[in-house]
């Protein structure tokens, strides 16, 4: 079902709901952190997960506006005044950087993430030195790993392990990959052959190994399946689904590494097989021309959505209706976000907080 633009009024309502869709919605909000990761969610109860807190405080990507105000400015919205688990993917910049800025702005309850930074070197290159450990370079992600354990203190800290299955208010968080370890058992209805492991090739580039060992989670509302893997790699991603799927399908995508060429393999897309696909680029990071034209050839896609038009490749942008931030000049734009709302029957539906539009979606 596709609605027409919204008056504010209009738009306002349908992003809080009516009494009873409250009652009934999963909140989703994919937050424009300029090409980094924070994704949020919240329960009809106010229980929340955050995935990510995006860019440093200080970072040219954000300027003014650091993902910390973001990611906090979204909850606001919906009336959240704490972040009850923060799973954090892994440990570089744009996936961990905001948790310091974060913490000064909100509080924060239980910290999910995968364990030890494995990342060693001071480049991806083979050829890379290796970093000192015992006095790591600021910037690294061993530096920026150590920092993050002494931002939590004596919080609920937890090593996720694949398999394991967290309960938020409803919502089932169940952990398909961490530390580059797959869960051992298929989920229900996984288990199958994946035809599209066929002339799967190896890639030797993973941009990092930390990228490699993003704790990679599939999130259950009622009917609704939600894929969050991270940057996790393409090597990575054919040990979760080849020569059998081990995930099986979901409904929405939140496209891996940003839509990168280093991730989204057709093995991984084509098991997924979503309805739905977030795409959380920024205008010049993500959305490769390669990796959307996968996502775009999925089997049951039906709605893909950008945080951006990318500028790498401008004609594989979808509608303009369909991308939080149409504009490229980053001092211009006003960093929205794209926002979901989920009800337990499988209705999904995305809205673009730019412009008030939106489509519905049924879960299959």
């Amino acid at each position: 079902m596709l609605r027409r633009f919204l008056t504010s009024v209009g738009f306002a309502a349908l992003l809080a709901g009516s009494a009873t869709a409250r009652d009934d919605a999963l909140q989703m909000v994919s937050i424009d952190v300029e090409g980094g990761g924070g994704t949020l969610f919240v329960t009809p109860d106010g229980k929340s997960l955050l995935i990510d807190t995006g860019n440093p405080d200080v970072s040219r990507a954000t300027g003014d506006h650091p993902s910390s105000e973001r990611i906090v400015a979204a909850a606001n919205a919906l009336g959240v005044k704490k972040i009850d688990y923060l799973l954090t993917t892994h440990y570089h910049g744009d996936h961990i950087g905001g948790f310091e800025g974060l913490l000064k702005r909100i509080p924060i309850g239980t910290v999910i993430d995968h364990g030890e930074n494995r990342e060693t070197k001071a480049s991806p290159a083979p050829t890379a030195p290796e970093i000192d450990m015992k006095n790591p370079p600021p910037g690294s992600s061993e530096f920026g790993y150590r920092h993050y354990l002494e931002l939590i203190g004596r919080r609920p800290h937890i090593v996720a392990r694949p398999g394991q299955v967290f309960h938020i208010g409803g919502m089932t968080v169940t952990i398909v990959m961490a530390d580059a370890k797959p869960i051992a058992k298929p989920l229900p209805g996984a288990g199958q052959a994946n035809p599209s492991c066929a002339g799967m090739e190896a890639m030797a580039n993973n941009g990092g190994e930390e990228n490699a060992r993003s704790t990679a989670s599939v999130i259950s509302w009622g009917k609704t399946k939600i894929a969050a893997f991270g940057d996790l790699t393409w090597d990575r991603e054919k040990d979760l689904f080849c020569p059998i799927d081990r995930v099986g399908k979901v409904d929405v995508y939140l496209a891996t590494h940003h839509g990168t060429g280093l991730s989204g393999s057709p093995a991984a897309v084509n098991a997924l097989a979503p309805v739905v696909a977030i795409v959380g680029n920024s205008a010049r990071k993500g959305a490769d021309a390669e990796r959307m034209k996968t996502i775009k050839a999925s089997p049951r896609i039906q709605g893909v959505w950008q945080l951006h038009t990318t500028t790498v490749a401008a004609d594989i942008n979808g509608p303009a209706e369909m991308i939080a931030n149409e504009s490229t000049d980053q001092a211009r734009e006003k960093f929205f976000g794209l926002r979901l709302r989920i009800q337990k029957n499988g209705e999904i539906t995305v809205i673009n907080e730019r412009n008030g539009f939106n489509k519905t979606y049924g879960a299959k």
